[in-house]
């Protein structure tokens, strides 16, 4: 507590760098189709530190600190960002009315979709798959992003696919780099969900 105390009186910025958390839990996305079909949703964390165990499943981004000094931002929930990615997902296909079951995926391999699918006894599998998910703020908040959807039938045949990837600018803080982050980065989450999954062909695959 006292070096953390420390770091936070040399951050130049008003915020603390230091175990900042940001919330991606309680997110819902807009998805714009109905339906009642099952549905399992898989979320596979594939980022290369996190395979490596350089990093937590649970880490979402870095703070810097006043000499530019990167402090590890995680989920605020605690859960792995696979998860949390899941359970916004299977929330926000609910209230559409599709009937939905979050299953895991284990390891870093790739997932076996035919044991997915047998697995969850489901219609459809919504496999998404995190190849890149980090914030870095200093002064601005940058979001790193790499997804990719590929939704499933229930013989394990790909019905559709959509990748998404990029850098966005969040916008920043002169005097509270770190509080503008946990503002800004929770509705980019929701926004990246909803670009995934709107597309035609992956809203067709789901009905």
């Amino acid at each position: 507590m006292r070096l953390a105390a420390v770091l936070c009186a040399a951050t130049l910025a008003g915020g603390c760098a230091v175990g900042n958390q940001h919330v991606y839990h309680g997110a819902t996305a807009e998805i714009g189709t109905n339906g009642n079909t099952t549905v399992a949703v898989a979320t596979q964390d594939l980022r290369p530190y996190v395979a490596s165990g350089e990093k937590a499943p649970n880490f979402v981004g870095l703070s810097r600190g006043g000499f530019g000094n990167p402090f590890n931002v995680t989920t605020a929930s605690g859960n792995a960002l696979a998860q949390d990615f899941s359970a916004t997902i299977a929330r926000s296909l609910e209230l559409k009315g599709y009937k939905v079951t979050a299953v895991s995926v284990a390891g870093s391999a790739p997932a076996n979709v035919k044991e997915l699918v047998a697995k969850s006894g489901k219609e459809r599998l919504a496999l998404v798959t995190i190849n890149e998910w980090k914030s870095d703020t200093m002064m601005n908040t940058a979001l790193y992003y790499d997804l990719l959807l590929r939704v499933y039938d229930v013989g394990g045949k790909q019905l559709a696919e959509n990748r998404i990837g990029g850098k966005d600018d969040l916008g920043g803080s002169a005097m509270n780099p770190p509080g503008h982050a946990k503002e800004a980065v929770p509705p980019a989450y929701r926004r990246k969900l909803e670009e995934l999954f709107n597309s035609d062909a992956v809203r067709q695959s789901l009905r």
